[in-house]
Parts: structure tokens; C-alpha cells; sequence
């Protein structure tokens, strides 16, 4: 009897024991290893970002946790807090002596990634000893990662060619990525990097010229109502009434000189906030020109002029060089 009352007191010591185990090991994680020089700050913050329009904002508000980084570079950052669903995240450092809720876009000293995670995630990434921090990652936990990965160098091709010394043109190219992205979008399974492969191009432009296919993507993402896609449907407030082709017609044209109108002034308020450097880099991207022949002309290195054309697409509030060459300047 004896003997039965320990083994029956050892096997409830062992459930004890192991149950919490089980029940922590059930909640996410973004772990690994981050790779730093003695400029950065020894600390990763991650920020909930609630929707793709806000995906450069930046507030302490925003950052729902932190984490220490120790001296082998390695972090871990819980998951738990997270909504219900998948979530944007944006993984950032800052220099030494920076504000946590600081974001340098463009550049060497760029200092953020993006993620798509839920609750239950599992991510473990590393880096390599290099600028920008978080430009050579490899992941793993997440495969769709490396679709986003993709999604995010190929929406940055045009950009990247040097078309003065060649026959194709600009348009072409921007076209062909556009239609490849939005071939990722419809068959990737994962709703966040599927709605991000949209964000990489000019959708509002291209619903003009194919309404059909954004219908059908709507269609099939109806059930999702997460913030990302409720933002997303506001995009195009006619997508559920195309039954009714006149009066969608007529919506569109009256809802386009109301919109060119509010544009037009908005973005000639914003461009007084471009600085002496960025009005001329300006100008430049309003002819058509590339960046290397931006760097030529105003005599700076290349990864200044992505600095500046990233600061000036933030303070005009815009997503291309289309929308650039879009605007009205009097």
C-alpha cells in the first residue's frame, strides 16, 4: 500500500510539473538572433500595425513589446498579446541614444523589417553583420515569409534598372510586375501576404482598367473582417454594386473630380514640407528620372537618393513614381 502511495504521489508530481511546460510551449514567439555594431541600441521592439496604410507610422503606442538583445545577439519576444488572427508586425532597433518609437526609412541606417504572425507562430530569424540590419534574414517557422521576401524585391525591380541604356521601357516593366503580383495574391493562402502583394502595386489605378479582377478577389476574402480587409474594401466603395454599371459610371466619374479636386490641393499643401534637396530629387522623379541618374545629377551616393525618395513618398503620402509623375504642380 505503502509503495502504491508514492508511485501515485510521483505520477501527480510529474502532471504538475509538466502541464505548465505544455501550456507555455502553446504560445508564439519571434525568436533569434540579431547581429548588431556598437551604434545600434541593444534592444528589438515590435509594433502591431493596424492596417497597410499605416505600415510607416510610428508611435510608442504602436509597440506592444520588447526585448533585451544579449551578447551573442540573441532575443525572444512573446507572442501572446497579439489579436485574434494574423497581424502586420514591424520589427525594429534604434540607434543608441534614440527614442524607442524611432524609424529610419531608407538608407544604411534603415532599422525594420515586416512580419506576418498570429498567436501561434513559431518564427525564428538571424541576420548578418551588415547594413542595412535587417536587409540579409533568413527565417524559418514561417514559409510564407520568404513569399513576402519575393513579393517585396520584386515590387522594388523597376526601380532597380537602368533604362537609359535600354530598350524597354519603365511602363512595361511596372506592368508585368503588377500583373505578376497580383498572381501572387490570388494564390497565396495566407490573407496578410496576399493583401500585402496588392499593397505593392497601384491598385486604385489598375481597378480602373480591371474591375473584374479585384471583384473577385473581394469576393473571395468576403469573410475576412479583420482590419486589414475592412481598410482594404474602403479602397473601393462600389465593388459590391457593379450590377448596376450606370450608376456605378456615373459614381465613378463624379467620385473622380471630387477626388482629383482633394488631391490636387492636398498634395500641393504637402509639398511645401520637402525640403530644398527632396523639391529637386522631386522634380527629377516628375521627368522620369532613375535613381542612378538622380545620384549623377545632384552629386550624392545612391543609397541617399533612396533615403529621399522614401522620405518624400511618406510626406506626399504616395506609394509610386506614377503618383509622383500624377501630380499637378503650379
Amino acid at each position: 500500500m505503502g509503495k502504491l502511495f508514492r508511485n501515485s504521489i510521483l505520477i501527480l508530481f510529474l502532471c504538475v510539473s509538466i502541464i505548465p511546460q505544455g501550456v507555455a510551449d502553446t504560445s508564439g514567439s519571434i525568436r533569434g538572433t540579431l547581429l548588431l555594431d556598437r551604434s545600434w541600441d541593444r534592444t528589438v521592439y515590435v509594433s502591431l500595425v493596424g492596417t497597410f496604410e499605416k505600415e510607416y507610422t510610428v508611435s510608442d503606442n504602436m509597440i506592444i513589446a520588447s526585448a533585451p538583445i544579449d551578447s551573442l545577439g540573441r532575443f525572444f519576444l512573446p507572442l501572446g498579446s497579439l489579436p485574434a488572427g494574423w497581424s502586420l508586425l514591424r520589427l525594429h532597433v534604434v540607434k543608441a541614444g534614440d527614442p524607442p518609437a524611432s524609424l529610419i526609412i531608407g538608407g544604411l541606417d534603415e532599422n525594420f523589417c515586416f512580419i506576418v504572425a498570429n498567436r501561434s507562430s513559431r518564427i525564428v530569424l538571424k541576420n548578418t553583420l551588415g547594413k542595412p540590419v535587417f536587409q540579409n534574414l533568413s527565417f524559418s517557422g514561417a514559409p510564407y515569409l520568404k513569399t513576402m521576401e519575393y513579393i517585396t524585391n520584386l515590387s522594388d525591380y523597376p526601380n532597380s534598372l537602368d533604362y537609359a541604356h535600354s530598350p524597354i521601357k519603365k511602363e512595361f516593366v511596372e506592368e508585368v510586375v503588377t500583373e505578376k503580383l497580383k498572381f501572387i495574391a490570388d494564390t497565396c493562402t495566407n490573407p496578410l501576404v496576399s493583401l500585402y502583394a496588392l499593397y505593392q502595386t497601384d491598385f486604385a489605378a489598375d481597378y480602373a482598367k480591371h474591375p473584374a479582377y479585384y471583384k473577385k478577389y473581394l469576393s473571395r476574402w468576403s469573410s475576412n473582417q479583420s482590419p486589414y480587409f475592412k481598410s482594404f474594401r474602403r479602397q473601393f466603395p462600389l465593388s459590391e454594386r457593379l450590377l448596376w454599371p450606370w450608376a456605378v459610371l456615373f459614381l465613378l466619374l463624379a467620385g473622380g473630380v471630387a477626388a482629383f479636386l482633394y488631391f490636387r490641393n492636398r498634395h500641393g499643401r504637402r509639398l511645401k514640407t520637402l525640403s530644398v534637396q527632396e523639391r529637386r530629387i522631386f522634380e527629377l522623379l516628375q521627368k522620369g528620372a532613375t535613381n542612378q541618374e538622380i545620384s549623377d545629377q545632384c552629386n550624392i551616393e545612391l543609397s541617399t537618393v533612396k533615403s529621399h525618395v522614401s522620405s518624400i513618398f511618406s510626406k506626399l503620402n504616395i506609394r509610386s513614381r506614377k503618383e509622383v509623375m500624377d501630380i499637378k504642380v503650379r
